[in-house]
Order: structure tokens, then sequence, then C-alpha cells
């Protein structure tokens, strides 16, 4: 025989009983050994008990269809454990939702610019992101390495400002006016004369006069556009000697000037060629959690990666879930193709162009000649640049003077003689 001594402590539940002849029915139990505790009687065709979980099969069975039975509660540890069971799964499942909300936090979803005029917002997320910021980028506590960024790449920039807004960084981009009010005609008696040595190849003078023509070959500091003008005097009360009337040269001096430039390019090439045999894996990423199942169980001495995403989200958290492959290659030297060489030099030379002259410089010609040595190959580029090649040079104006005047004391004096 089973033992009922923890029966109600394990599980009962209590019963609403509706019927006729409820005491009869509460003798049937009692002999059937159903215990019950706790009867109530409401009214002759109502009353409520307690009965063992154990014992509810055969309650009800005692029941049959005279009486109707309506559970109106459980008690006991098994209830409790599993209430208690569904409050941990509830605090639990509370946590594990704001510590998700909290770490989805720490990443920036959205990022907006304004404030560029001349700028694409292309070049700027670019210059962002090698700094740093980009959408699925944690938060940072400041942005100083990022507004220093922005400022090294584009002159133009005047003011920079960084600020969030929940997960929403807003960048605000202030660029310097290029309107400037008129100011006044510069008078400071200047020479326009050669920053570097080159051949004219245009003279213009606005203000001044020339003092080389087209095809001169001119070294750095000769004159090309005087500020200086030499007269003679008709005022026969200042004498007829020889004065200087000065001015702020201006104009424009273009020259073919030469350029020298050097490249070392290694004489052979690496080529890569695969094998045939590869790893496939899948690539995972949310957050800073980061896994690469290629990576894991590539033992290639060397290998080239491909990856084809799937899933590239930012929003609610980072998440990147993708393809990968890993495939084994070999890796041969061959020498390396001359037309390829070629291009290669012509593609540092037009760096070169862009990095070092201006809208009113270009490249007119360009020769390359390549020496070989040991595993190196040598390219002596010259560059035959047209370019403006004057500068201001302030007058000394004292000097000029004083020779004016020794000049006029020597005509006084031969006017005396006579």
């Amino acid at each position: 025989m089973r033992s009922r001594k923890y029966g109600f402590f394990r599980h009962y539940r209590k019963i609403k009983i509706e019927g006729t002849g409820l005491a009869g029915f509460v003798n049937k139990c009692m002999k059937n050994g159903i215990f019950l505790r706790n009867i109530r009687w409401k009214d002759p065709v109502e009353s409520s008990a307690e009965v063992s979980g154990d014992d509810f099969d055969a309650f009800r069975k005692t029941a049959g269809h005279s009486y109707k039975l309506t559970v109106t509660g459980e008690g006991g540890a098994i209830p409790f454990l599993r209430s208690l069971r569904s409050r941990i799964s509830a605090i639990a499942g509370a946590f594990v939702l704001g510590a998700f909300i909290f770490y989805q936090s720490l990443f920036v979803a959205e990022i907006r610019i304004d404030g560029y005029r001349s700028i694409s917002e292309e070049q700027l997320r670019h210059v962002m992101s090698e700094a740093g910021l980009f959408e699925g980028a944690r938060r940072q506590n400041n942005y100083n390495a990022v507004k220093s960024a922005l400022y090294s790449e584009f002159d133009n920039i005047a003011w920079v400002g960084i600020h969030e807004a929940g997960k929403m960084v807003e960048v605000e981009i202030s660029e310097s006016s290029d309107e400037r009010e008129a100011e006044p005609a510069d008078e400071t008696p200047v020479d326009i004369v050669a920053a570097r040595s080159g051949v004219i190849e245009r003279i213009l003078p606005l203000q001044g006069e020339a003092l080389v023509k087209n095809g001169d070959y001119v070294n750095k500091g000769d004159v090309l556009i005087s500020g200086t003008l030499e007269y003679q005097s008709t005022d026969y009360s200042r004498g007829d000697g020889f004065f200087y009337r000065y001015s702020h040269a201006s104009g424009e001096a273009l020259a073919k000037t030469p350029r020298r430039l050097t490249y070392y390019i290694e004489k052979n090439v690496r080529v890569k060629e695969p094998t045939g045999r590869h790893i496939p894996g899948i690539y995972v990423k949310i957050g800073d959690f980061e896994v690469d199942t290629a990576s894991w169980f590539s033992r290639f001495a060397a290998s080239e990666r491909r990856e084809k995403m799937l899933i590239d989200a930012v929003r609610p958290l980072p998440v990147r879930i993708g393809v990968t492959r890993v495939d084994e290659v070999t890796i041969k030297e061959s020498h390396r193709d001359m037309n390829r060489l070629s291009d290669m030099v012509d593609a540092a030379v037009r760096q070169y162009a862009r990095e070092n002259f201006g809208s009113d410089s270009a490249i007119a010609d360009h020769q390359i000649d390549y020496t070989e040595s040991a595993g190196v190959i040598r390219a002596d580029v010259l560059l035959e640049v047209l370019e403006d090649i004057g500068k201001e040079k302030v007058i000394k104006i004292k000097e000029n003077e004083e020779k004016e005047k020794a000049g006029a004391g020597a005509q006084a004096g031969s006017e005396t003689a006579e």
C-alpha cells in the first residue's frame, strides 16, 4: 500500500463539489480510502474540500457523473517549485533581455552628417571609418581621433562637432568660406622673380615690364617682370636725368621646369597559384564576439581567404553572418613584366603630380630610364613640368634712390664744367 504520509505536503488540490447527497459522497470516499481535509459545507448542494494529488484520480472516479468537480486551487511543494521555476525563467529572461539591450546600446547604429558643402558624404564617411567611427562600431568616450583625421584630410574644414544622441552619432561640419572681403590693392613695390630654373613658355605681365621673352632660359632668382620703371624727366626744374617709378608687379610666367624622381621596384613578382585544396567555413560576428570556423581548421602554409556576407546589419545589434573559404596556394616568383612595370611607374608619377602640383601646373612630358641590379629595378624619371614659376620679391627702394641721386649729381657737375 502506498504511503500517504507526505501526500498533502507534496501536492493537493482544492475542489468545489456540487450536487445532491454530498454527505453520502464523502462517506463513499472514506470507504475507498480517499482522504479529504478542510471539508466545508456552503449549502446542501455545494461544499469544498482538499484532496491530495495522489488521490485525485480516484476521487474523480468516485464522483463519476453524479457530481460536478471544479479545481479552485493547488498547494504543496510540487506546485510551489513549479511556480518558482517559472518565476526564475521569467527573471532570467528579463535579465537576458536587459543585458541584450545594454550590450546593443554600446554600438553606433546610425551616423548623421550635416553642414558639408564642397566635400561629399562618401569622402567624410571613408575618413571617419578609417579613424574608427562607422555604423556598427563601438561607441567611444571621445572622438578626438576622428576630428583630427577630418582636419588632416580636408583643409577647408574649419570646425567639427561630434556628439551622441542615444545610439545615433551626429557629426556637424563647418567649411571655411571662400567668400572674402575685398582687400585694398597692395602697393608694395615688388618684382616677379623665378622660383626655380626653367625655359619660359609664356610671359604675360599685368603690371610692370617683362624682362624675358618666350624661349629664354632663366635661373632661380632671375627677374621676370620688373616693378621698377626707369624714365627721363621732362621737368627741367628737376633736370633731365633719369628717375625711377616703382609698382607692384604682377603677371603670369609659365615655364617648363625639370623634376627628377627615382623609384625602386623588385625585379621579381610573387604569384599565388591555387593548389585545389580548400576549407569551407562559416563566419559569425555579433558585437565583439567573432567566430570563423575556417580559420580554426586551416593549417595551410600559404592561403587566400574569400568571404560572402549573407547578413550584414547594425540594428538592433551589429551582426555579420557569411560563408568563407580558405584556399591553399603556392607562392612562385617570376620576372616582372616590363609593360606592367611601365604602368606602375606611370601611376606613381600621376600620384606624385596629384600630391605636389597645383591646378596651374601640369606635366608636359616625361622620360623614364630603367636600370637593373641584383633583385631591384631602378626607374629614373625626368619630368618636364609646365608651371607658373613667378614669385614676388620686394624691391629695396633706398638703394635705387641713392643711385638716382648719384646720377643727378654727376650730371650737375658736367653742366658746371661747361
